[in-house]
């Protein structure tokens, strides 16, 4: 009978159980549950076990298939890796709903004509013409609104420290809805910026320049939140460095990593289509120094293992596992 072997994880802590029993508890991103299994689909279920101020961490099941060799999740809160020769990583995310909470920010301003409320988490606005009706996506903590002439911006900090941005038109419709770590807005444009958090402190700039249907993206660029790059504290991290530096089109950066032989020797597009359009990287299941494993989209995900050689300080090879 052919086995695979499934790696259970979440990024924050949770128990699980196999067809209703319990197999353990993950309590940090990679750290792993292990469990063998046949060719019998089975039901995972996974049990959050911690909420934020504001939110209810709801449990969930899932139906998992085996289906010609391949796991397979159809729940959107699992997610699948194929790391090849029968291993699968299976990582969970909490799925969240918002509670009524003394705790939630109550708001009100009038701006105009404009009566604007928050209230247990969602928007109102109503006005001589019209009323506009919202559930916020998020738990705000504060809140404000601004007229900016054509537009209406209302704005509010996260749980998690970001910031929400809501621009209506004056018949209180979405032109733009979005999170991000900061949002501006000047001349008929919005700019927002999200820290990536990757090791030289990425930020990524967003413009939306308004047109008869909304705000559409005209332009995104990366800049260093810490105004130069922060470097990898270790050999062993050159290789995360890289590849993250890749993936926000920082090539410059990205060959500061490589030996001067290797970057002369390759175009900045051969990189980039080397690598192909990765969605997520890892480290191998042995966490193996100087391997990553880069994450293809699928059902199931699938991975390539790239291994990097360093000498001197700087990445000289290359080479797929």
């Amino acid at each position: 009978m052919e086995n695979y072997f499934i790696h259970i994880t979440s990024a924050k802590p949770m128990a699980f159980s196999v067809n209703s029993q319990h197999i353990g508890v993950v309590n940090r991103e990679y750290e792993m549950l292990e469990l063998e299994v046949g060719k019998e689909n089975f039901v995972l279920s996974c049990y959050p076990l911690e909420s934020t101020q504001g939110e209810i961490a709801v449990p969930f099941s899932a139906q998992i298939e085996i289906l010609g060799g391949k796991i397979i999740s159809y729940n959107d809160n699992l997610t699948v890796t194929d790391f090849g020769n029968g291993h699968f990583i299976l990582k969970a995310k909490i799925p969240k709903i918002i509670k009524n909470s003394v705790n939630l920010v109550q708001f009100s301003k009038i701006l105009g004509d404009n009566a604007i409320t928050i209230h247990n988490n969602a928007l109102s606005i109503s006005n001589s013409k019209r009323a506009f009706y919202h559930p916020l996506p998020y738990i705000l903590t504060s809140a404000t609104a601004d007229d900016l002439g054509t537009l209406l911006f209302i704005s509010g900090m996260t749980t998690e420290n970001t910031m929400y941005g809501l621009f209506l038109n004056k018949n209180l419709q979405i032109e733009f809805d979005g999170i991000a770590d900061k949002i501006e807005y000047t001349d008929n444009k919005i700019i927002t910026l999200r820290n990536i958090n990757d090791i030289a402190r990425h930020g990524l700039v967003t413009i939306y320049t308004r047109e008869q249907s909304g705000f559409k993206k005209s332009n995104q660029y990366s800049v260093y939140t810490q105004s130069t790059p922060i470097t990898p504290a270790s050999n062993e991290a050159l290789p995360t460095a890289f590849i993250e530096a890749i993936n926000i089109e920082n090539f410059t950066l990205a060959r500061s990593y490589l030996h001067p032989s290797l970057s002369a020797s390759l175009q900045d597009e051969h990189i980039r289509a080397y690598f192909g359009d990765f969605v997520e990287v890892m480290p191998t299941l042995n966490h193996s120094l100087y391997n990553l494993a880069l994450v293809y989209s699928g059902n199931p995900r699938f991975v390539k293992i790239y291994h990097f050689e360093i000498k001197d300080n700087r990445i000289v090879d290359i080479d797929t596992i």
